[in-house]
């Protein structure tokens, strides 16, 4: 048994030592001059025009970027950058190794880490569409009021959304190998935002993970925009992926947000709606809070909505878009 397990050992050393037998990770090990990992540049600031402050933007490039600079690669924007974004980069790494992701450009967007949680907290403003409040819906917004009041500030989903796609994406486009395909993360507030953004600006975004989103915020206000999407458009061509722990049904605040039961009505109204190109998955995550889950949403949604670029072999390379 211990000669056995020290040939495995040795074989799989080997197999790391030399690329032309690791066939575990053809999209890395073959690929001359390419990184372990992606690369993190140094985030920078962007100010929108009708914004009074500051994104931080932080690009981080896939390992082969610089090894092969005729490719083009997919963009998964990453709302909420600070508290997602090294989730993000860790997970997508390692689906990579496994054959299991493409490669692709990750864009994070959010404060700056520098403001603490303070900075993070200016995000509702960001993801809140037009309405008269953050609240939920009656009787759980006299709930949330009680527990947790909030002052009146500018909702701005629409100034944000329009910032995203009109003014930052073609400005990285100028400076990195943007393919055509582009998906949306957003987990909570950042979840209602995207849930929006799929109704307001449809064409925007291929593909989107939506992680415990609050979509009874401002007074539902999500809903109101896919009633209202649904009133004028009879298809929806977008690739979704939308999760959920079930845990969250048994933490009050959660409970009054009303995370998994708009989760679950919302994925119940698109398919009930039978719109013809939507691709549709919702997983409700047993034994996962709020926090938990993160992980195994962008997991199991980057292996979903990237199953079929992942599992390309390596002579197709060439042709890659």
């Amino acid at each position: 048994m211990v000669a056995r397990s020290v040939l495995w050992v040795m074989l799989l050393l080997g197999c790391l030592a030399a690329p032309s037998l690791a066939l575990a990770n053809p999209q890395l090990a073959y690929i001359e001059g390419a990184r372990a990992n992606m690369k993190m540049l140094e985030p920078i600031r962007v100010r929108g025009e009708t914004f009074s402050y500051d994104h931080e933007v932080t690009v981080v490039l896939p390992a082969s970027y610089e090894a092969v600079p005729e490719w083009t690669y997919p963009v998964l924007w990453v709302l909420d950058s600070p508290l997602m974004l090294r989730t993000v980069v860790g997970i997508l790494d390692t689906l990579v190794i496994g054959n299991l992701a493409p490669e692709m450009i990750v864009v994070g967007i959010g404060s700056r880490s520098e403001e603490g949680l303070a900075g993070v907290g200016r995000r509702i403003m960001d993801f809140s569409p037009p309405g008269p409040d953050y609240f939920p819906p009656e009787p759980a917004g006299s709930a949330w009021r009680a527990l947790a009041p909030l002052p009146e500030f500018p909702h701005k989903a629409d100034d944000f959304l329009a910032f995203l796609v009109d003014d930052l994406r073609p400005q990285l486009a100028g400076q990195y190998r943007f393919a055509g395909d582009h998906a949306l993360f957003g987990h909570s507030a950042g979840g209602m935002f995207a849930g929006y953004a799929l109704f307001r600006r449809p064409e925007a975004f291929d593909k989107m993970i939506i992680g415990s989103p609050y979509l009874n915020g401002v007074r539902g206000a999500v809903f109101d925009a896919e009633a209202d999407y649904a009133s004028r458009h009879t298809d929806l061509d977008v690739s979704l992926f939308i999760g959920a722990g079930d845990r969250e049904v048994d933490e009050y605040f959660l409970a009054i947000s009303g995370i998994v039961s708009s989760t679950a009505r919302f994925s119940e109204t698109l398919t009930l709606r039978g719109y013809p190109s939507l691709e549709l998955r919702t997983r409700i995550f047993e034994g996962e809070d709020h926090y938990t889950v993160v992980p195994r949403i962008l997991s199991e949604g980057i292996r979903h909505l990237w199953v079929e670029d992942a599992a390309r072999l390596p002579a197709s390379w060439p042709q890659r878009p």
